[in-house]
């Protein structure tokens, strides 16, 4: 179960919207995301260091 939802569900997130945004057309609310992707990814990389640091002091 932990690998289905590890390795199938994002691969089949991935393939539904891919099929929905070839059906559809790409939305706005995915161009205003793209214009703000250094700020997300930035986020994100700040993010994760400092979950792994919370993690690292909880283990302690």
């Amino acid at each position: 179960m932990e690998l289905f939802l590890a390795l199938g569900l994002p691969i089949v997130l991935l393939v539904g919207l891919t099929l929905f945004f070839i059906s559809d057309g790409i939305p706005i609310w995915v161009h205003q995301f793209n214009r703000n992707s250094s700020t997300i990814w930035n986020f994100g990389i700040v993010g994760m260091g400092t979950m792994t640091v919370i993690i690292y002091l909880a283990k302690r």
